[in-house]
């Protein structure tokens, strides 16, 4: 039963060697970020439906990424995609997420939407 085996790592940890895992939630405002919560990065809109999420050093590669909006405009269609993979980048660590419509037209999220995310990535190239 899952619920009796041991908890070998802490919340929010990969057990896969040399995974780090960076959680973030960003609240929109009208053309910019409002605010935002994740340890150890920096996050702004460089352009319109841009985020660029800065990370503290640079990393072998991308091993994962996820996003949900934990607050949306009503009928609004927005899809986050990966635009730019910078992680490698060791004078500027980055990835840019951009938000598109159902048409693939960048956009900014209404005022006050929220995006909550988590992106992995990893020291060891070999790492799948």
């Amino acid at each position: 039963m899952p619920g009796n085996e041991p908890m070998l790592f802490q919340a929010g940890m990969s057990n896969t060697p040399a995974v780090v895992v960076f959680e973030g939630t960003v609240v929109y405002g009208t053309t910019s970020v409002a605010s935002y919560k994740g340890k150890n990065l920096t996050i702004t809109r460089p352009n319109a439906g841009q985020l660029k999420i800065v990370l503290p050093r640079s990393y072998a590669r991308r091993v994962g990424f996820t996003a949900n909006w934990g607050k949306y405009a009503a009928g609004a269609v927005y899809i986050p995609v990966i635009l730019t993979d910078s992680c490698t980048n060791a004078a500027d660590p980055h990835f840019i997420i951009e938000t598109r419509t159902e048409t693939g037209t960048a956009t900014d999220p209404a005022s006050g939407n929220e995006l909550d995310f988590v992106l992995s990535v990893t020291l060891d190239a070999l790492n799948v």
